[in-house]
């Protein structure tokens, strides 16, 4: 309903056809066993139209022929019980075959859903499994997020965390990742900057495969999706690494080159992410609350009542790019490792130049694609058809739809 032709969303009908095509095709190199998988998915997108909001999967190979059914079967070999917009981050996820991929997707979805929001049981031959891996992999590449901003959110428990970013100019989704995944980004963060002497680095998504999991978290789209619609770009991913002493970034606030007074829609944000406790000591950012409404930067030397970030380690903030904000001074022995993903609205460029890795879209769902620019329509005419009309009508439609659903969660204020 709202993607682009190549692309689906979860247990659509689109989705469904796909996966069928997929594996019937697939099915007479691979010959395994007879199977069954069944899946029965909670709360799934209104627009969708399950009865009872509910999706239901059954997925049968007989030994000739794989068959495809709306329906559920408790005692499949392999069963799948989830709230849909906890399964969305597996389903969502490309690398079925590699080790601990899979794995590692279900650990964060628990942690933000909770154990029982996805709960699989069973299990079915090798041969099955690396047919079905290779399934998940192919319809990964083409799976959507959830378009209703208003159900996504609700999903996933935002819709004050979106009016408070509207009021405040600010929010923070706390613990938003494993402390695991937090340390692990930590490391991979500090290996990226400090072999060149640095204390700061851009170009940071080109740095491996666990930053684009990271920048793709569902929990921070949902708030750019909020704050600049949908097709919001990459304006620059930047780590800071930042040792004891005064703060270096003094009161500002990042609308470079926009005249004033700024407009009442957001242009700009970023979400930081935190891979270790913030606390006053440890030299946060500090945020103006609600200075994004005075529509202008601070004059030099300005000064402002601001609060700190203070945060749990996994923990992001997200603020629009016209509030006023500073660097803490860092007291605390060591170092303070964040990672920052500036966002622009899709029609702005971005202060990196975004480099289209074919490989890396391979590797992950459509929703890195649309964040380096590849489902707007800018930039994009061809010898016979022009204008790229189908690209502007999808994102035309797109936002028209993520309008309608935040004014829901702002009309619920």
């Amino acid at each position: 309903m709202y993607t682009l032709q190549h692309d689906c969303e979860f247990l659509s009908d689109e989705w469904i056809d796909e996966a069928e095509r997929f594996l019937n095709k697939e099915i007479e190199q691979h010959t395994p066993e007879p199977f069954s998988v069944s899946g029965v998915y909670r709360d799934a997108p209104p627009h969708l139209a399950f009865p009872d909001s509910v999706a239901k999967l059954l997925i049968r190979y007989d030994g000739k022929q794989v068959s495809f059914e709306r329906s559920y079967l408790a005692d499949a070999d392999l069963t799948v019980t989830a709230d849909y917009q906890a399964y969305l981050i597996v389903a969502q996820t490309v690398g079925a075959l590699a080790p601990g991929v899979i794995e590692q997707a279900h650990v964060e979805a628990k942690h933000w859903f909770g154990d029982d929001a996805i709960v699989v049981k069973g299990s079915i031959n090798p041969s099955a499994t690396r047919l079905m891996s290779l399934m998940a992999d192919h319809m990964a590449r083409r799976t959507v997020e959830n378009p209703d901003l208003a159900h996504r959110a609700a999903r996933q428990g935002l819709w004050g965390h979106i009016r408070e970013q509207e009021e405040q100019g600010y929010t923070i989704i706390e613990n938003a990742i494993t402390p695991a995944f937090a340390n692990l980004m930590r490391e991979k963060t500090i290996q990226a900057v400090l072999p060149h002497n640095a204390t700061s680095m851009q170009w940071m998504l080109y740095q491996g495969v666990e930053f684009e999991r990271l920048l793709q978290h569902p929990l921070l789209l949902t708030l750019i999706d909020a704050c600049l619609g949908r097709g919001a770009v990459m304006g620059s991913i930047t780590s800071i690494v930042k040792g004891p002493g005064p703060g270096l970034v003094p009161n500002h606030n990042d609308y470079s080159q926009v005249p004033e007074p700024y407009p009442e829609f957001s242009l700009t944000g970023v979400g930081i992410w935190a891979f270790e406790d913030w606390t006053v000591s440890s030299g946060p950012t500090w945020i103006a609350p609600g200075s994004h409404k005075l529509r202008r930067a601070p004059r030099r030397d300005e000064e402002a009542e601001g609060v700190p970030i203070e945060m749990p380690k996994g923990s992001v903030v997200w603020f629009h790019q016209g509030v006023w904000h500073w660097q803490g001074d860092r007291t605390d022995p060591g170092e303070r490792v964040s990672l920052h993903a500036h966002m622009n609205r899709g029609i702005l460029r971005s202060l990196e130049p975004k480099t289209i890795d074919k490989h890396m879209l391979q590797r992950n769902p459509p929703r890195l694609g649309e964040m380096l620019g590849e489902d707007d329509w800018f930039d994009k005419v061809s010898a016979t058809e022009g204008r790229d009309v189908a690209r502007m009508f999808h994102m035309m439609r797109l936002q028209r739809f993520t309008d309608k659903q935040k004014q829901l969660i702002m009309d619920e204020g």
